[in-house]
């Protein structure tokens, strides 16, 4: 495939064996983790105009078992670094499962996939520097033979970019719901500690909570 054109559906799926490669040879993955990565239904989708990507939970029956979807959206392309960074956040779910939400175990899946830094949930500026120097070549070379075009959005059948883009939702599926959007219920995330029988339970305004419960010492997870 050297000289030939990549679709940016095979340059995300390149992207996706880059990283899983990469995260296996320095075993920041284990082997079942690659599995579920690998198999995990990975989509370059229209999206709606509000969000770059988005990770919907045991949605897909492959025959084998039920895995998740991930959808790159091209309404949120910017740039093919933006498109590789995007694969990795929403990797980063799949890794991290359907509790994390954008919590600190979502951003080290993030960071055990490829990128050098804490990601943020929405509003990330991507650029080559934040992704890991292998897959940073990798994927540079992979993008100088996208050869199917660009997205050019002039209908008002989709809708405009938000000046600041919303989290991904990083959890449909999750608790038989949505973790954001209409219908969600109440704006407060709820996260809970690790205590044991009955942890506690906390509703925050934020995607990034960052404390430790003074009791088990645990930090608090997000759950939706």
């Amino acid at each position: 495939m050297k000289n030939q054109h990549n679709t940016h559906e095979r340059y995300l799926h390149a992207v996706r064996d880059v990283v899983i490669a990469r995260a296996a040879e320095r075993s920041t993955i284990t082997a079942e983790q690659a599995h579920r990565l690998a198999h995990s239904k990975l989509l370059y989708g229209v999206g709606d105009g509000t969000y770059r990507g988005v990770t919907v939970f045991d949605a897909w029956e492959n025959g084998v078992g039920r895995v998740d979807i991930v959808e790159i959206a091209a309404t949120g392309q910017e740039s093919w670094i933006q498109l590789a960074g995007t694969v990795i956040h929403e990797l980063g779910h799949v890794l991290a499962g359907m509790k994390a939400g954008h919590s600190t175990h979502w951003k080290d899946a993030a960071m055990a996939l490829g990128f050098t830094g804490r990601p943020a949930a929405a509003g990330q500026i991507y650029h080559l520097a934040m992704i890991d120097q292998k897959v940073r070549r990798a994927v540079h070379e992979l993008a100088q033979r996208i050869g199917d075009g660009q997205p050019e959005f002039r209908t008002h059948a989709i809708p405009t970019l938000p000046t600041k883009p919303r989290p991904c939702s990083a959890g449909i599926g999750t608790k038989s719901g949505r973790s954001r959007g209409k219908g969600s219920g109440s704006r407060m995330r709820l996260w809970e500690c690790a205590c044991k029988p009955k942890p506690v339970k906390v509703r925050v305004a934020s995607d990034d909570f960052q404390a430790t419960c003074n009791i088990c010492f645990a930090a608090f997870i997000r759950l939706f």
